[in-house]
């Protein structure tokens, strides 16, 4: 983090405060202009009049009442989110979720129709939000909590990164044996199954499944791309790096206050719109042995955010946006969570891309997802202005 100290002994850094303040214990003013802004570790706007020494409970006025509203407004804005590509992707037929009921899924949008390229489109554009997250939202403010004056000096100064790194690889050794089983699953199934298709012993059969998703983008009479079982297993992991940072996320914004809190709040109410979409767009990929399961995953990103603001009410009183206890907690969670979403997003972009279907996909299509891709990287970093 750069740092650069002032004449009245006060350590500031670039649109982010530290926890020394100025000598008469108010936090530097930012250069930049607007309400103040109070996150954990951190600010934006202009805080030159508020306290924010280190362990200051009350940061700003608080209004209880609109507060417990926005447990509602992110719990509808969540919902809304991850719930649109799941009524949009697929229906079930049935009541009871065999592998035979869900060959039988129809989606409600026909190949190649307006609506199928709206999920296409979407689909990418979730995982732009994906890597955008990781990096600009998680990753950076693991090292800003680390960084600040207020947890002390650090013995190994990486330890947002080092946190992220041990994400990572924990995350790729779950995923890899969970992908084993996945695999030696697919043996025990018949030859004409989908995860077989994918995974052929013949040449032929794998040029010739090639050019069926390449000319139309689809198989098994489905209206999605060729997805495998162990893509299940994968975006369950994707859910858990979201939901850890979610609850964090909902706790601060459920205790925070002061003048600025409003753009906090629709700040981040967009933040879990994109979120949620993203997610909904990979879960309504998916086949379930349950058919209530992606309505369950969804219905957890729906509910994560607002309980994480509901604790937050319920403990403003005694709560430190920059006490050592909440910054390294959020540190701790928001480094482990940009280390497992930046493994689902590269695992995202090679099925999709490096060893998926867009590989030998005819270029228009190519450019729309690359398109859809930087979209949404640009769409969450822009919010990171704020949050």
């Amino acid at each position: 983090m750069l740092a650069t100290t002032d004449t009245s002994g006060g350590l500031t850094d670039i649109s982010h405060w530290d926890c020394t303040g100025n000598v008469d214990g108010s936090a530097a003013q930012d250069s930049s202009s607007g309400a103040c802004i109070i996150h954990v570790g951190h600010s934006h706007g202009d805080c030159s009049g508020i306290d924010t020494s280190c362990g200051v409970a009350s940061l700003g006025t608080y209004n209880q009442g609109l507060h417990i509203g926005a447990i509602f407004i992110v719990l509808v804005t969540s919902g809304i989110g991850v719930m649109i590509p799941l009524f949009s992707g697929r229906r079930r037929s049935g009541s009871t979720a065999t592998a035979a009921k869900l060959a039988e899924s129809k989606p409600l949008f026909s190949q190649n129709s307006f609506w199928s390229s709206v999920f296409f489109i979407a689909k990418h554009f979730g995982t732009g939000i994906i890597l955008s997250t990781a990096f600009i939202h998680l990753l950076f403010h693991g090292f800003v909590m680390f960084n600040n004056e207020c947890v002390g000096e650090l013995a190994f100064e990486a330890t947002a990164p080092a946190i992220a790194l041990a994400a990572f690889f924990v995350t790729f050794l779950l995923d890899f044996c969970g992908g084993r089983y996945f695999h030696n699953q697919e043996g025990t199934e018949t030859p004409g199954s989908l995860e077989k298709a994918t995974t052929p012993d013949s040449p032929d059969l794998l040029a010739a499944n090639t050019r069926a998703l390449e000319e139309h983008g689809h198989c098994h009479g489905h209206g999605f791309e060729m997805v495998g079982k162990d893509q299940h297993w994968q975006v369950m992991i994707l859910e858990v790096g979201i939901i850890f940072h979610s609850i964090m996320i909902g706790v601060t914004l459920g205790a925070g206050g002061g003048e600025g809190w409003s753009t906090l709040l629709i700040v981040i109410v967009f933040h879990q719109f994109f979120e949620g979409l993203a997610l909904g767009a990979r879960i309504a990929l998916l086949d379930f042995n349950w058919k209530w399961t992606p309505w369950a995953m969804g219905l957890a990103f729906t509910l994560i955010t607002p309980i994480g603001i509901a604790i937050g009410v319920g403990v403003h009183e005694n709560f430190s946006a920059n006490g050592k206890a909440p910054l390294l907690a959020v540190g701790i969670l928001n480094s482990i969570s940009a280390g497992i979403l930046l493994y689902t997003a590269a695992e995202l972009l090679s099925t999709d891309f490096t060893a998926g279907s867009l590989l030998r996909a005819k270029m228009s299509r190519v450019f729309t997802a690359l398109a859809a891709l930087i979209a949404g990287m640009i769409c969450m970093s822009v919010l990171g202005k704020w949050a």
